[in-house]
């Protein structure tokens, strides 16, 4: 009787493959980068973006109500891991190394890398011109690892806004992450004394993979997740990235959808569960 009650009760428990407590319960505690326009925005009490507008679509669809906190990029797997948030959507690049800490649902949108700087600095042409120049990125990103011309100074901040202060002061030349991200700072400057834009015709470092990152075990959440993302891409995707990412549009008339809508079938080969 003992040996077959411990059998059970090993059936039971992780190793038998049981699934975690379900995080998507009435409220859902996200995880996002709270500074970032196009993407998150918070301002006048409302967050605003293109992740805001995903988060509502998906507790829409399976019966939630979110509430974002702000969380940096190096911060991101902790909060996973010790409970503070259920979720991060914060422009969570899905990578190896991150999915053996977390779990991941996406993409939801794919970019490549490069360079913000003033609209009227002519220093960065092309990429071999990033070379002296001092670069502003943000800890625990992608951007931080990735491989800049020899002679680059990278200069480290713990978010993107604090970065394109940097430049906006003129303490820095460019800042350099994801494509997509920057157009959201190009957006909400337009009307500065600074205008900003994307480097033209200058790419660099990785193709990003945005994904909604949950702790690890969560199967059943997983796959919840990733239905109503397969749903929210074919319905809501396009609209939401023209009202929210309007000069990421601008800049790509006619081949935006091709250069940042996800293929279909990258949700099964990048997220941590399938459907």
């Amino acid at each position: 009787m003992a040996a077959l009650l411990l059998v059970t009760v090993t059936a039971c428990g992780p190793s038998g493959g049981s699934d975690q407590k379900s995080l998507l319960h009435e409220r859902v505690f996200i995880g996002g980068k709270t500074d970032q326009p196009g993407f998150n925005l918070h301002a006048a009490h409302t967050d605003r973006g293109l992740e805001v507008d995903l988060a509502n679509y998906l507790g829409k669809e399976i019966g939630f109500k979110s509430k974002f906190h702000d969380v940096i990029s190096a911060k991101r797997e902790q909060e996973l891991k010790d409970g503070t948030s259920d979720l991060v959507i914060a422009t969570y690049s899905i990578t190896p190394d991150r999915k053996e800490q977390v779990d991941f649902v996406g993409p939801y949108l794919v970019t490549g890398q490069g360079f913000l700087i003033r609209e009227k600095y002519k220093g960065i042409k092309t990429e071999k011109d990033v070379a002296g120049k001092i670069i502003c990125t943000v800890e625990g990103s992608t951007s931080a690892v990735a491989q800049l011309p020899r002679g680059t100074t990278l200069h480290i901040e713990p978010d993107y806004s604090s970065c394109v202060d940097k430049l906006q002061g003129g303490a820095v030349q460019a800042v350099f992450t994801d494509e997509a991200l920057l157009y959201g700072f190009v957006e909400q400057y337009k009307n500065s004394k600074h205008p900003l834009k994307v480097a033209p015709g200058i790419t660099s470092g990785l193709i990003n993979r945005y994904g909604i990152g949950l702790p690890k075990g969560h199967t059943a959440d997983c796959k919840k997740l990733l239905r109503a993302l397969r749903t929210y891409l074919t319905e809501e995707w396009a609209a939401d990235v023209k009202v929210q990412l309007q000069a990421l549009v601008h800049a790509y008339p006619g081949d935006w959808e091709n250069r940042f809508r996800p293929d279909p079938e990258d949700l099964n080969r990048y997220s941590s569960c399938e459907t």
